[in-house]
């Protein structure tokens, strides 16, 4: 893509930022970025029957800021991707509030329609339980699945353990921003967004300095909801962004699945809320989704070998009993020497006894019996 088709299209991200549908229009309609720079201001003004808009988007100041715009994307090795363009995400096309301009930088390939993905999302205040039923299925979908890209939106909690566990598992992931690509949000994740760039990639719809304003988050969950081919609820409250972009994968007739916790956990009433209201599947481990989607790589061995996150064995449980007290806690690494069991097998065990209300972690990671 030619500069000057980059500064325009960075230029038209910047005048109708909030307002995908009004950009989408435009660019369907001139073809391509070329003949919307040929159209100009009364092009423009045809489309959207608005007077200001064209003059703003062809004004000097904008056209001398797209282009320094354009050139410092390529200096970064950030792509800048129109629904026209052949590496725009197909399934994000496919919904009728897809961003007409992303900003991409990674490896990835976007356009790639055969690669099966899935998004996950969920509450900030991610507990200990949330974190490792998210890890577990990240960890066996790559196993039965292992060409699968894991998407989420960065933020600390389910997002972070998303991410952080498709990377430890040699899954592509994307994280998708609720601000400009040159920053990222939160600032502690930057460490882990440099892990993603080589593993799948960053994008987001905003233009570089726009700052991750409430409103962004929402509209940056359309995107998630969008993008792939179906939405993981991992462990979510009755209300926030996690709902909404559940709203919006329902719209867009996406299957969605939501991983079921205790009654009295606040931070599971979202997902027991999305199970009962037939909102979402239930799901129990990777193989659920993996067979509910039809994805054909998951042999019958693997599926029926794959561990459920409800059904540890009841003989590893008592083996925990006997081993925690109620006043010295102990590790993971502890537990594992003193049971034999591998550390995958003894996670699910500890998360059933946790369930039960029959074992507890504290903030130091030792699991104390109750």
């Amino acid at each position: 893509m030619e500069t000057g088709e980059k500064a325009l299209l960075c230029a038209l991200s910047r005048v109708t930022v909030g307002h995908p549908c009004a950009a989408r229009k435009l660019l369907e309609t001139a073809g391509s970025a070329e003949a919307l720079k040929e159209g100009g201001p009364d092009l423009v003004r045809e489309v959207l029957g608005v007077p200001d808009v064209g003059e703003v988007l062809f004004s000097e100041d904008m056209t001398d800021w797209g282009n320094r715009e354009a050139e410092w994307y390529e200096s970064k090795g950030v792509e800048v991707l129109s629904i026209l363009s052949p590496s725009y995400p197909k399934k994000l096309l496919d919904t009728p509030f897809a961003p007409a301009v992303l900003y991409f930088r990674g490896t990835a390939e976007l356009g790639d329609t055969a690669r099966k993905s899935l998004s996950i999302v969920g509450t900030r205040m991610a507990s200990s339980y949330g974190k490792e039923c998210c890890s577990a299925i990240v960890s066996d979908m790559a196993r039965i699945c292992p060409d699968v890209r894991i998407v989420s939106g960065l933020a600390i909690g389910i997002d972070g353990a998303a991410h952080t566990a498709a990377l430890d598992c040699g899954l592509e992931t994307l994280a998708v921003l609720p601000c400009g690509i040159d920053m990222i949000y939160p600032s502690s994740h930057r460490s882990l967004a440099v892990r993603i760039l080589s593993q799948g990639g960053i994008l987001t719809e905003y233009p570089r300095g726009v700052k991750p304003l409430r409103f962004n988050f929402l509209q940056r969950n359309r995107i998630i909801a969008g993008i792939s081919d179906a939405l993981l609820v991992a462990e979510s409250r009755i209300s926030g962004g996690s709902m909404s972009t559940v709203e919006y994968a329902s719209s867009y007739n996406k299957d969605i699945f939501a991983v079921p916790g205790r009654m009295t956990d606040a931070n599971s009433y979202g997902c027991n809320y999305l199970i009962n209201k037939n909102v979402a599947q239930i799901c129990l481990n990777a193989s659920t989704i993996v067979s509910s989607m039809g994805w054909s790589e998951a042999r019958l061995s693997d599926i029926k070998a794959q561990p459920d996150l409800f059904s540890s064995s009841d003989s590893l449980k008592e083996k925990l009993l006997l081993s925690l007290s109620s006043v010295r806690g102990k590790t993971m690494d502890q537990l594992s020497m003193e049971s034999g069991a591998d550390v995958s097998g003894l996670s699910l065990a500890l998360l059933q006894l946790d369930i039960e209300g029959k074992a507890r972690k504290d903030s130091s990671d030792r699991w104390f019996k109750v």
